[in-house]
């Protein structure tokens, strides 16, 4: 009977215990040993159409959509991996998120504890003016962008990049990650090393658009806009080249003008295959 009643309240106790750490933002990991805390800082900055805001990320994703607003409105989320509850919370508060401004230029400060890098995660999501400048980077991490006007510049090693509804300048490299851009009405600069990249333009877009797409180890999918015009170059190396478009092509080399050939169109695979439409 004292057995019984023993375990009774030793399950009693372990369920209040899991209640309270769940209501702290604790959740048991996965990884044997390991306790995973998580908390959010939220935090406000003026910001104009035509400035630019810069973040960078180690072991974190971004995520970046533009609104009509006239600042920067910036959600980060802080997951830390710990021995103990303890440990993990205070990782988590030991972690601090800044906007700092320069002139025209606000970026994103993530300090993070000495040698304990590793085990702390930051991903950050903003909402920002349609026409903000972006310069970002991540390290093990994927960035998201929409709605943006302004010229962005994205790299990312080992990370996913996905945009949409982007009508300025835009230059993506990944490093271990594909691209994937759509109703796109700007320039375009993309670049893979191990990814491949789809891109599909807006109607919208300017019929003399200028844009480069190389992949290394992997393939192209590109769709122009109906009124389209550009001088195209497109060559697979260990791959081949197909169209819809109304232009001469050989299996693995496509030369010719695009309409009035306007603008640029320069598409280059090495390891995969190119389809344009």
């Amino acid at each position: 009977m004292k057995k019984s009643c023993f375990t009774a309240a030793s399950l009693a106790c372990l369920s209040c215990l899991l209640s309270f750490l769940a209501g702290c933002g604790i959740t048991l990991s996965s990884r044997a040993g390991q306790v995973k805390y998580e908390r959010t800082v939220q935090l406000s900055a003026a910001l104009s159409p035509g400035s630019t805001l810069a973040a960078k990320t180690h072991n974190g994703s971004i995520a970046i959509d533009g609104a009509r607003v006239a600042d920067c409105n910036l959600t980060a989320t802080i997951s830390t991996r710990a021995a103990t509850a303890e440990e993990a919370r205070r990782l988590a508060e030991n972690t601090k998120i800044r906007l700092q401004r320069f002139g025209n230029k606000l970026t994103v400060k993530i300090d993070k504890p000495w040698l304990w890098t590793n085990q702390v995660s930051v991903s950050l999501d903003a909402k920002v003016p349609h026409q903000t400048n972006l310069e970002l980077l991540t390290h093990n991490g994927t960035v998201g962008i929409a709605d943006i006007g302004g010229r962005i510049n994205v790299t990312t090693y080992n990370g996913d990049v996905t945009s949409e509804k982007l009508s300025g300048t835009t230059k993506v490299e990944t490093h271990n990650g594909s691209i994937t851009c759509k109703d796109i009405s700007g320039d375009a600069r993309l670049i893979t090393h191990n990814g491949g990249v789809r891109m599909y333009c807006s109607e919208a877009a300017r019929s003399d658009c200028e844009i480069s797409i190389v992949t290394h180890n992997g393939g192209i999918e590109f769709a122009a806009p109906s009124d389209f015009s550009a001088k195209l170059d497109a060559s697979a190396s260990n791959g081949s080249v197909s169209t819809d478009l109304p232009v001469s092509v050989s299996r693995s080399r496509l030369k010719g003008d695009i309409g009035a050939g306007q603008g640029k169109l320069r598409l280059e695979s090495h390891n995969g295959s190119i389809r344009i439409q």
